[in-house]
């Protein structure tokens, strides 16, 4: 099954030569380059499937990330709210 969003790999931007270098020789090059204005740049590949996901995942140069985030299906609950909806 395919994910409908788009995957982003976070480096800064002294790692982004390295970077594009290193998923491009694993035949995992991104499609498009983005950069926000905290000086991240952020490497981005289409939507694929959970298999060439997994795939680009183990290709990524983790060594070289600026950032770590997961991508869940659902959002998950807001923290800390206990039963009755208050905050603890």
């Amino acid at each position: 099954m395919a994910m409908n969003i788009p995957i982003r790999f976070a480096v800064m931007p002294e790692n982004e030569v390295e970077a594009v270098a290193h998923l491009a020789a694993t035949g995992h090059a991104p499609t498009k380059i983005e950069r926000d204005d905290k000086d991240s740049v952020y490497l981005m590949f289409p939507p694929t499937s959970e298999v060439d996901a997994w795939k680009l995942m183990e290709a990524l140069p983790r060594h070289l990330s600026a950032k770590i985030g997961f991508v869940m299906r659902a959002p998950p609950p807001p923290p800390f709210i206990v039963d009755g909806g208050k905050v603890n």
